[in-house]
């Protein structure tokens, strides 16, 4: 380093320590012409006094100047010991400040070895890391790899597993939908055959039914038709022996005389109408027989007949008047 460099502190340290010898000298110099000035003469006291002042006398004026002088050379001797010390302590302060620099820059550059040390640690770190990371990533990748292709040969495996219990399942389902099928059709025909057999029971029974049905019908009709004719006779033989016995006999009367009427009934047994469809050749015994029947003029029974059996037989009755007590 030179010696009038900008950062060289050898001259202002030479220009501080020049002072300070300056000012020291200076100091001493002023201090020996201090201790060395003669005191001054003592005089005799005066009596009568008058008061002077020492200021407007040479000497006063003298010892002012030199008072001055001495204040001056104090001050100046203080003030070069003030800038001295302040001189020292700007030195010390910069060569602290220059140590405490040094020592920063040396701390700097340790911590920039450090850090760079740290920095090349972290990065062989992160390589490291990356490195693991990359080697995981591709075990990882691997293994998912590994995974996706088990799962997808376990896909595979259930999808074959499925399609074949679903192929399983189609068979039996339709195994089972043949065997309903079957089993429906037994029973529509098992029906059909029941269906059948009541059918021909139902219509076996019916035909019975109807056979005796239509024997109790025939039974009745026939009982029915022998009541009917019985009454028929009955009722017949009541309305011939009735008239017969309203019948005025005429005196011209003979055994063999008989007339054909033709009455007609009302439902209720009256007699509405009477006709002579062959008289017996005897008009005054045909005029008494017709007189009879109205005479008679209501059969009650007729009303108490069904009404058929009434329509069929009673409707209009043929009634032979054969009286048998007749003389010859």
């Amino acid at each position: 380093m030179k010696f009038t460099d900008k950062d060289s502190y050898s001259l202002p340290v030479v220009l501080a320590v020049g002072l300070h010898v300056a000012v020291l000298v200076g100091g001493a110099i002023i201090a020996g012409l201090t201790q060395s000035a003669p005191e001054p003469p003592k005089r005799p006291p005066i009596v009568n006094a008058t008061i002077i002042d020492v200021s407007d006398t040479v000497i006063g004026q003298r010892e002012a100047e030199e008072r001055r002088a001495a204040d001056a050379a104090v001050k100046a001797q203080q003030e070069a010991k003030r800038k001295a010390q302040e001189e020292a302590k700007r030195q010390a302060e910069k060569a602290a400040l220059e140590k405490q620099r040094r020592e920063a820059e040396v701390t700097r550059q340790k911590q920039e070895q450090a850090r760079q040390k740290a920095e090349a640690e972290r990065k062989a770190a992160i390589e490291k890391q990356k490195a693991a990371e990359e080697k995981a990533r591709q075990q990882r990748i691997a293994k998912e790899k590994q995974a996706a292709e088990e799962k997808a040969r376990q896909e595979r495996i259930a999808k074959e597993k499925r399609a074949a219990e679903e192929k399983a399942r189609q068979e039996a389902e339709r195994k089972r939908q043949q065997e309903l099928e079957r089993q429906k059709a037994a029973e529509l025909e098992r029906k059909r055959r029941a269906e059948e057999q009541a059918r021909q029971e139902a219509e076996r029974r019916k035909r019975a039914e109807e056979a005796v049905q239509k024997a109790v019908a025939e039974e009745e009709a026939r009982r029915r038709e022998v009541e009917a004719g019985q009454m028929v006779q009955s009722i017949s033989g009541l309305i011939n022996q009735r008239i017969t016995n309203a019948w005025i006999r005429p005196p011209s009367a003979r055994n063999g005389m008989k007339t054909l009427l033709r009455i007609n009934f009302l439902p209720n047994g009256e007699v509405a109408d009477v006709q002579v469809l062959k008289g017996s050749g005897n008009g005054t015994f045909d005029k008494y027989a017709v007189d009879a029947v109205y005479k008679v003029g209501r059969i009650e029974e007729l009303a108490d007949i069904e009404s058929y059996i009434f329509e069929r037989n009673f409707r209009q009755v043929d009634l032979l008047f054969n009286p048998q007590d007749l003389r010859n």
